[in-house]
């Protein structure tokens, strides 16, 4: 019988509600039209309604959250639900979702927040936690959830081993990059992304 952890779904979706919350109480005070979207330097390239940015977008996250969830839970077994890299993936929704309202609604108000930072903040922060725990999952939960994987456990031991190292270096870099000028975080996630597939590509294609 599948197990869906109700718990998480159901704290996580209230959490991905707090957006519209936030919407409610400063929707007078905000423009016709919001960013949504900006580029490096922190320079909004992209406009919507405020009825869409302050109340579709969360509830978007929010149906993509309980998705994300419950396609997870359907997929899992009972060990699966009591690691903590499941339960780390399954906030990164909720959380990201309330950085980004908030940056929506305080750049409009006059803020100075830097929209560049506190993403790559927040990412940083999920790579470094991944990273510490993607070589606790074991071979048997991973084949049929994780594809393609290698073939055997020994190979799988060494990719996840040393993804685990490179997302926290990774993850770190990131952060790092937020003290200085925005091509540095470019740079950094770039590393992080060739690494993965460079490493992935190679046990996978090892015997």
């Amino acid at each position: 019988m599948k197990h869906i952890n109700w718990k998480i779904l159901i704290i996580t979706t209230i959490v991905c509600f707090v957006p519209i919350i936030l919407g409610m109480v400063f929707y007078k005070q905000l423009p016709e039209q919001m960013p949504v979207h900006f580029n490096i330097n922190n320079e909004a390239d992209a406009y919507a309604s405020k009825n869409f940015a302050l109340f579709g977008i969360p509830l978007l996250l929010t149906v993509l959250q309980i998705s994300c969830c419950i396609l997870s839970d359907w997929k899992e077994n009972q060990e699966m639900h009591k690691m903590k890299l499941i339960k780390i993936i399954k906030w990164f929704i909720p959380i990201l979702s309330i950085v980004v309202s908030i940056i929506m609604i305080e750049v409009p108000l006059g803020s100075t927040v830097d929209v560049r930072k506190s993403i790559s903040f927040v990412i940083g922060i999920l790579f470094v936690l991944t990273g510490n725990y993607l070589p606790k999952m074991s071979y048997e939960i991973a084949k049929g959830k994780i594809y393609p994987i290698p073939k055997n456990e020994k190979m799988y031991r060494k990719m996840t081993r040393m993804l685990g190292r490179t997302y926290v270096v990774g993850g770190i870099l990131i952060l790092f990059s937020i003290l200085f000028e925005p091509i540095f975080t470019v740079i950094a996630i770039g590393l992080l992304v060739a690494s993965t597939l460079i490493e992935s590509v190679y046990y996978l294609i090892k015997k």
